[in-house]
């Protein structure tokens, strides 16, 4: 990784913070009905993902950019109809914007064994 402006870095934390609370929103509305996975609710949480996502790479943090392309992963299953919205993807997804804000509180220290789990499950859920 480069070194990063702090002016940048703090606004991508602050950006990504709004991304993430709407992902989260849409997550929880998701998991609280899970009929309600219309297009127009996938695709904005999709794109929340894909744009925390899009910014890490940018600024070089391989760590939020790896979470968030997990979180994207799966979620564009659940856009094409080719994963269900059941409770266990949707609790992972949410442990996914958990680990995102996890990583965004400290977006170059190292992550433990919670943080690999969390991914692994994103990663198993994509196939």
């Amino acid at each position: 990784m480069f070194d990063l402006d702090p002016e940048v870095l703090a606004a991508f934390a602050e950006e990504s913070a709004v991304r993430i609370s709407s992902l989260e929103r849409g997550l929880l509305e998701l998991e609280r009905d899970p009929a309600r996975a219309d297009a127009a609710l996938l695709n904005s949480v999709f794109r929340e993902a894909h744009s925390v996502k899009a910014g890490a790479n940018l600024l070089g943090l391989r760590q939020v950019e790896v979470a968030a392309h997990r979180l994207e992963n799966v979620l564009d299953l659940l856009r094409s109809g080719r994963l269900a919205a059941g409770a266990e993807v949707c609790q992972a997804l949410l442990d996914g914007v958990d680990l995102l804000r996890d990583i965004l509180d400290a977006p170059t220290a190292a992550h433990g064994l919670e943080s690999e789990q969390r991914l692994a499950a994103l990663a198993r859920l994509a196939g």
